[in-house]
């Protein structure tokens, strides 16, 4: 008997058919793909973005998260000859924010992700990197002396120098 009000047969088959429109659903559901495609100007560029390296420029990368991103761009180019280089670094650090787009937006996101469709989207970044200024020796001894002379460093390089001696302290 008890095996008889377990058994119903209209129940099986709404169970069953519970079960497979959720799974065909599931199959069904849209995803949104997300990717930043990052050009520079000279190409070349390694890309870091957020303190992660991502190859170099033109490089294309999936995101997750929409906002700020820091981005740091770097190249060391010979632009001399092969008996006579020249190396130019080229350096930017900059930021740029990923904005959401309006299938993204807090509500309508949910639909975005359930709905049995393909978001995309694809943010392209661009940039003109710099050359680095490249100071000369004698500005570089220059600017070496004004940091000692701020700090307050008035020893010669290479000169032996007594720890200050402390006196004790007494709590009273």
């Amino acid at each position: 008997m008890v095996a008889n009000r377990l058994y119903n047969p209209a129940m099986n088959t709404a169970q069953i058919l519970g079960v497979l429109l959720a799974g065909g659903s599931a199959l069904l559901a849209g995803c949104v793909e997300r990717r930043i495609t990052i050009a520079t100007e000279p190409t070349g560029a390694m890309v870091y973005v957020n303190d992660v390296e991502m190859g170099r420029a033109p490089v294309t990368f999936p995101f997750l998260w929409y906002g700020d991103y820091d981005v740091r761009l770097r190249l060391d180019r010979n632009e001399g000859t092969a008996d006579s280089p020249k190396i130019v670094q080229y350096y930017l650090h900059t930021h740029r924010v990923a904005e959401a787009p309006p299938f993204q937006w807090m509500g309508i996101d949910l639909f975005a992700e359930l709905l049995p469709l393909q978001f995309k989207d694809e943010k392209t970044w661009g940039f003109i990197v710099p050359a680095a200024a490249q100071p000369t020796d004698e500005q570089l001894i220059a600017d070496a002396k004004a940091l000692k002379a701020r700090m307050g460093a008035t020893t010669e390089p290479g000169a032996q120098t007594q720890p200050a001696a402390t006196q004790p302290t007494v709590n009273p």
